[in-house]
């Protein structure tokens, strides 16, 4: 019985698994990001969570500054050279942040997020004319407060 424990306790930890042994059972230890492994369940493949687990590498949180306001600032002239931007705020997806992203029209710029203080002073200013909605979305959730 000790030797059954022995061998199930410490893969119910999830320990690291060799990196030859990782090889073989088709994970790159190199490469292998733990948030990959939570998309597993998406494609039925709930059996290799425990082996993607023990091969893969945790991401580190990176933290950073967080603002309590932006302006997505546009030219609706040039609006519709950027059809992901023209989808932000044709749809009035700014609203998702209760005011404190807002749109502002701003003749003859290109498509840019304006972080703002508190006090409404910028702080930041980034090109997001490549952006598609996907990721302009999720860099919002990550840095307005």
């Amino acid at each position: 019985m000790w030797l059954l424990l022995a061998i199930a306790f410490p893969l119910s930890l999830g320990l690291e698994m060799t990196p030859s042994e990782c090889k073989e059972a088709g994970f790159n230890v190199n490469s292998l990001k733990c948030s990959s492994c939570e998309h597993l369940n998406t494609f039925g493949l709930e059996p290799l969570m425990t082996d993607c687990q023990a091969c893969c590498t945790a991401e580190k949180e990176l933290k950073h500054e967080k603002f309590p306001m932006a302006n997505l600032e546009v030219c609706e002239c040039n609006l519709a050279r950027f059809p992901q931007i023209q989808a932000f705020v044709r749809k009035n997806m700014e609203n998702a942040w209760n005011g404190k992203v807002r749109v502002k029209h701003v003749r003859g710029v290109r498509p840019q997020v304006v972080l703002k203080d508190a006090s409404g002073n910028a702080r930041q200013t980034l090109n997001v004319e490549k952006w598609d909605t996907d990721t302009l979305i999720d860099f919002l959730n990550q840095w307005i407060d």
